[in-house]
């Protein structure tokens, strides 16, 4: 599992803890296999992934529009 170091030295932003979008982060070692880091690992990638598609239909529709706007109906 993670090693916490016992100064109080938290980290992100600020020595807050807070690292990313939802305020938690879980941190593993790069090294670190155990079940509950691999889990965590694949769960924030799902996250980034769902993020990364909702920004992609956001801009496909404001294209849509974009070019639905432009042209003159008969």
């Amino acid at each position: 599992m993670s090693k916490r170091s016992s100064g109080g030295n938290f980290g992100g932003i600020g020595g807050s803890g807070i690292f990313g979008m939802f305020g938690t982060v879980v941190r593993c070692d790069a090294d670190d296999d155990s079940l509950y880091c691999q889990i965590m690992k694949m769960f924030n990638l799902l996250i980034v992934i769902l993020f990364v598609l909702y920004i992609l239909y956001f801009l496909y529709i404001s294209f849509r529009k974009m070019v639905k706007g432009g042209k003159k109906m008969k």
